[in-house]
């Protein structure tokens, strides 16, 4: 498998792009599912208990997941190549998307589950912030704090 900087943002490129697909699809076959059903309920009735734990957990996964992401940014060995380097921000951003992703899947169930309209709306906010860290050069840049030859080498491949 060829292991260029270029083939690297590709794939992450490529992942990025199935998960937000993948969750849009998902979201949309609950909704679809529910609303022909006739069974969305006005959040103004009430209070479900879902509407307090999904973004405690969408909350709590993101800020876990982005602080890991974080610390492992500190911890790169500025002597790894571009590939290497790319890799991990690879590896740190799926981490990321799948906390996205997840709290996402679980507030679409939750509202699957309930019909409630607030619920819903956690998981389309949380496909937008899945859709917002899509990966860019200027982030990956900054992220792995890369040196201008290294930044450079990044744009003559993308």
């Amino acid at each position: 498998m060829n292991h260029t900087p270029n083939s690297i943002f590709k794939q992450i490129s490529i992942i990025h792009i199935a998960l937000c697909i993948g969750t849009a699809i998902v979201v949309g076959i609950l909704y679809t599912i529910k609303a022909q059903n006739n069974e969305v309920i006005s959040s103004t009735e009430g209070m479900n208990i879902l509407e307090l734990v999904v973004p405690a957990m969408a909350l709590l996964s993101f800020a876990l997941a982005y602080y890991l992401g974080k610390n492992r940014y500190k911890k790169i060995d500025t002597d790894l190549s571009l590939s290497d380097k790319l890799n991990i921000y690879k590896a740190n951003n799926i981490i990321l998307w799948a906390a996205l992703e997840g709290s996402a899947f679980f507030a679409a169930i939750a509202f699957y589950l309930t019909g409630r309209n607030n619920l819903l709306l956690y998981a389309v906010m949380l496909a937008v912030l899945l859709i917002y860290f899509r990966p860019l050069k200027t982030r990956a840049i900054e992220d792995l704090k890369l040196s201008q030859a290294e930044s450079e080498e990044l744009d003559t491949t993308l």
